[in-house]
């Protein structure tokens, strides 16, 4: 018996060496391979944020289903050309019934047969429309689209125009207008589709703002100045309306690949609004208007409160303005004043080896 007693013991002493080996040797393991797919997930992210164009957390959302916007009216301003006719065209292509507004009724005609191309069951109304008009007038329009089809779901705040002219140089007309077009007009038009949407409990505002409301933009200030006003009375009135249906979502795009000689972009100088052919230069780092407008029905679509869509470096500085504030500004003066130049003499505003080396795009002005 004692014999025995002995070999258990030894062979239990074994065991509990063995078990204590191997745990420590797991342990030494464990770690270096737990921080080791730390760093490869780090690495990953590190790589699709650089290879990015909006932010992750937008980019994380499922693309749009076929029938995303199925029985869901839309009405989308500056509908005529450019972004505005890209993201009819998505709306249309997902289902939604449509409300086309512009000044330009030959061109809203152009691209209300583009959507039904694209969905010929579509039910498309098309209106003139200008945002600076009276505020009886927008009452009139939102009445009308209204009633168009039973309700407004989406209203998408499209319209407006750019500026390229130094600050010190912008007549004061030129602000007026400009922040009449794209701040005063866009929360005119939304108070009078408000009642409607109120009263019916349900409706999302979908503003196209810039990131240049979110990354102080050297050579665009007063453009700067009205988007960031739009966005701020968007998120005001979300947090006051959440509660009875009504949502937003400002979407903030960077530099999207707009303006050719069929559709000149509209950009204020600092003396009036011009036409502006886009040639080259900085188009690398330019959004396709389709890529653009498939984001903002997306987060649209995904009930998103505010979304960057742009490449880096412009996504970048939006985080580096936004949480490390000191060192964004700090670049940003850096670039800024030769932004501005490129901008006046001109430029696209974003190209870097135009800016530190010369040369670059000059754009075709009318």
């Amino acid at each position: 018996m004692t014999v025995i007693t002995s070999s258990l013991g030894s062979a239990a002493t074994a065991d509990f060496c063995t078990d204590a080996a191997a745990q420590l040797l797991a342990g030494r393991y464990i770690v270096p391979l737990a921080l080791g797919s730390v760093a490869v997930l780090g690495l990953w992210r590190v790589v699709h944020f650089i290879r990015a164009d909006a932010d992750l957390g937008l980019l994380a959302t499922h693309r749009l289903p076929r029938d995303a916007f199925k029985e869901k009216t839309v009405w989308v301003t500056g509908a005529s050309q450019g972004l505005g006719e890209e993201l009819a065209l998505v709306f249309a292509a997902h289902g939604a019934r449509l409300i086309l507004t512009a000044r330009n009724t030959e061109r809203l005609q152009a691209v209300q047969a583009r959507c039904r191309d694209v969905a010929q069951d579509a039910r498309i109304e098309v209106q003139t429309l200008d945002l600076t008009a009276p505020y009886a007038e927008l009452q009139a329009a939102a009445a009308l689209a209204d009633g168009a089809f039973g309700g407004i779901d989406y209203l998408v705040h499209n319209a407006g125009a750019s500026q390229h002219a130094a600050v010190e140089e912008t007549a004061p007309e030129v602000a007026d207008r400009l922040l009449e077009l794209n701040a005063a007009g866009p929360i005119h038009l939304t108070r009078a589709c408000l009642p409607f949407m109120i009263s019916r409990g349900r409706g999302r505002i979908v503003a196209v703002s810039s990131m240049a409301a979110v990354v102080p933009a050297a050579g665009q200030a007063l453009y700067s100045a009205s988007k960031a006003a739009l966005n701020a009375y968007l998120a005001t009135l979300q947090t006051e309306l959440c509660a009875r249906g009504i949502g937003v979502t400002i979407a903030c795009p960077g530099p999207v690949a707009t303006g050719s000689e069929a559709a000149p972009r509209n950009v204020f100088s600092s003396t009036g609004l011009v036409k502006k052919h886009e040639q080259r230069g900085g188009s690398g780092k330019r959004l396709a208007p389709r890529r653009v407008a498939e984001l903002i029905a997306r987060a649209a679509y995904h009930r998103i409160d505010v979304c960057w869509i742009a490449r880096n470096p412009v996504l970048l500085i939006g985080y580096l303005v936004q949480y490390w504030p000191a060192l964004g500004l700090w670049i940003l003066k850096k670039v800024g004043p030769m932004r501005a130049a490129q901008l006046k003499g001109g430029g696209s505003g974003y190209d870097l080896k135009a800016m530190l080396f010369g040369g670059g795009m000059a754009a075709k002005v009318e």
